[in-house]
């Protein structure tokens, strides 16, 4: 069974880019353009990975980690953001994030990011 990545991310065209690499990378992918969307998201699927942007209209992806994560503590999360600064990477991790990217990004280094987290989450 292919393994369920789940993109929030407000962008179309870097969401429909991540998903197009992704599917074609063996993923079963899903996306969601705000927080709020992800959440109904997940009340009806589980993912092995959520991939999301910290700037979100609505609530962010740092607030999106932390509430998920109070249900579902051992979910694996993935951040991305153009705004990289130290004290932003520092709160997402301590959100839970598994990784921090910064765009722009570069789809070879997004797959082995994501591969990482998983196998991670399997060992």
């Amino acid at each position: 069974m292919a393994e369920r990545l789940l993109i929030v991310e407000d962008e179309d065209t870097l969401c429909e880019s991540l998903q197009r690499v992704f599917r074609h990378a063996g993923y079963e992918v899903d996306r969601a353009d705000s927080a709020e969307s992800a959440f109904a998201l997940l009340e009806t699927r589980s993912y092995d990975l959520i991939i999301t942007d910290i700037i979100l209209p609505g609530i962010s992806g740092i607030e999106l980690m932390t509430r998920y994560r109070r249900t579902s503590p051992s979910q694996k999360i993935m951040v991305m953001t153009a705004y990289a600064s130290l004290s932003t990477a520092v709160e997402a991790i301590k959100a839970g994030a598994s990784d921090f990217i910064i765009k722009p990004l570069m789809h070879d280094e997004m797959k082995r990011a994501v591969r990482r987290a998983l196998d991670k989450a399997a060992s």
